[in-house]
């Protein structure tokens, strides 16, 4: 080990590489997410234009979520 690096000194690089850690940590967490973050914002907007189309063709009793939206259970107003 160096002798000649005094102790506090050696805490100040200490605290230095702490904080460039967590923010690589944070940079990572972030581009490891991008994926998934695109394809919700993704998922939202298509969600958003099934509603809208839905909506222009009368269908009622629409929940949010496409795993529950089974065309049995539709509702249209053809009248």
């Amino acid at each position: 080990m160096e002798s000649d690096i005094s102790l506090e000194d050696m805490a100040k690089e200490i605290k230095e590489l702490e904080v460039q850690l967590a923010d690589m940590k944070k940079a990572y967490r972030e581009k490891r997410m991008a994926g998934l973050k695109s394809a919700m914002e993704a998922r939202k907007s298509a969600d958003e234009a099934v509603r809208e189309e839905l909506r222009a063709l009368g269908v009622s009793g629409y929940s949010s979520s496409w795993s529950s939206l089974d065309p049995s259970r539709l509702y249209t107003k053809w009248y």
